[in-house]
């Protein structure tokens, strides 16, 4: 009986990281993409705690110098962390295109009538329960904790000067605080939130790509990646450093990232209606992953090693988009054990967090070193002075708290908000 239960066991094991031959990938949801959100989310978090605390991974293994590895760093990544914001874009761009992609390949055989039921208005009101809550409440509760009580705008005039509140406020709440170089590099916002503002820019053109997508979508994909490599080449490079900084992350930037993203999903559907899985397609699309992986971060180590050389950025943002689609294409075809790193109830419930966790982690860095906590003496900043405990307390007190304003901000405002909007709208969906 022992035996049989221990059998009983071990193929429940197996069957939970091994898959069985024939295994048809699902389209429906890609469960990976949420783990591999988290790793992008997670990366440009580390990268702004890096920029205050300048805890610097590295890690010395004596059992590994026999073999001329003496140590083990990570500096690379979190130099270069915020790079990883494009991989956050490319995601945006797979996953919107996702339902469309179906369509295209499976057509009404597993989907049929999806045109009629994803309609534009739809598109966009669960786009707005998704982002604008949590948005708004940030905006909001900077204005009355942070900005009015420090009285830099403290008169009328100030209030509704150019550069005044009024503008700066209006910007943010309507997305649009990127096109300006005063509401974008001199916003008293969360700077954070221009990310959001560029994904919500593109949510309105979205409907149209997709259309043309579905129609022509090789002419289509040539045709974001052409506007975003003339805006790149002949409006953002010639222009002096004051006025790249306010341009190199505009939309139309942006579009090759978004386009590599829809491609993504194209290509992830097609290779899933010809595909079953075997041992040897698992082991080849594992193999992808880290190679793809590997080649960003050879990319990264051989870069000019300065945060403040974002023209380089430029030059491999569509190379760096091509490595993240196929991490996200060859992660979601991997062997089923390496699949489960990313697709599992830990990194689902993190993603669900993700996207306030973005919008809160550097506001809670920020403050939290201004105020001295944990306590630093001395008019020195701890990580210039080379205080290593004090980094390490410090790092680990902004993940606990950041995390646990990501928690408070999903359930108290995002999940309930979006829930009523779709009470209100009659879109009853659990997900948006």
């Amino acid at each position: 009986m022992e035996e049989t239960r221990k059998t009983g066991i071990g193929t429940k094991i197996k069957q939970y990281f091994v898959d069985a031959p024939g295994t048809v990938i699902p389209t429906g949801y890609v469960g990976v993409l949420d783990g591999i959100r988290v790793f992008a989310i997670l990366t440009v978090a580390h990268f702004h705690l890096w920029q205050q605390s300048w805890l610097t991974l590295n890690f010395k293994t004596p059992a590994l110098a026999k073999i001329g590895i003496p140590s083990i760093s990570f500096e690379w990544i979190q130099r270069y962390g915020s790079f990883f914001v494009d991989m956050m874009i490319l995601l945006t761009g797979f996953c919107l295109f996702l339902p469309y992609a179906r369509y295209m390949i499976e057509g009404d055989a597993r989907r049929p009538g999806l045109p009629d039921r994803y309609e534009v208005r739809n598109f966009f009101i669960k786009r707005i329960a998704r982002i604008v809550p949590s948005y708004y409440f940030c905006t909001f509760f900077y204005l009355f904790v942070f900005i009015i009580p420090s009285k830099n705008y403290g008169s009328a005039a100030d209030f509704f000067k150019d550069s005044g509140l009024m503008r700066q406020m209006f910007a943010n709440m309507t997305f649009t605080q990127t096109l300006s170089a005063d509401t974008y590099m001199m916003t008293p916002f969360n700077g954070a939130l221009w990310t959001v503002a560029v994904e919500m820019q593109f949510y309105l053109i979205f409907p149209i790509l997709a259309f043309l997508f579905r129609k022509k979508p090789i002419l289509t994909y040539i045709g974001m990646v052409a506007v975003s490599f003339y805006y790149i080449r002949f409006k953002v490079i010639p222009m002096d450093d004051g006025e790249f900084r306010w341009h190199f992350n505009q939309m139309p930037a942006l579009l090759c990232v978004f386009a590599n993203g829809m491609l993504g999903a194209l290509l992830f559907v097609s290779v899933a209606r010809n595909l079953r899985q075997t041992r040897f397609t698992g082991i080849m699309f594992t193999l992808l992953t880290v190679a793809s992986f590997l080649a960003v971060r050879f990319v990264l180590k051989t870069g000019p090693g300065s945060t403040l050389n974002i023209r380089w950025q430029l030059d491999v943002r569509f190379m760096l988009s091509m490595f993240f689609m196929l991490i996200c294409v060859g992660t979601a075809f991997s062997v089923r054990w390496f699949r489960k790193l990313f697709d599992n109830k830990a990194m689902h419930f993190l993603a669900g967090i993700s996207y306030n966790l973005y919008i809160w982690h550097q506001v809670i860095a920020v403050k939290l070193k201004v105020h001295r906590i944990p306590f630093w003496e001395g008019d020195e900043y701890p990580n210039i002075a080379g205080n290593r405990p004090w980094m390490i307390k410090y790092t680990l007190i902004a993940v606990l708290a950041a995390f646990a304003a990501a928690v408070a901000a999903t359930y108290l405002i995002e999940k309930p908000c979006a829930k009523l909007i779709g009470k209100l709208t009659g879109i009853r969906r659990k997900k948006f």
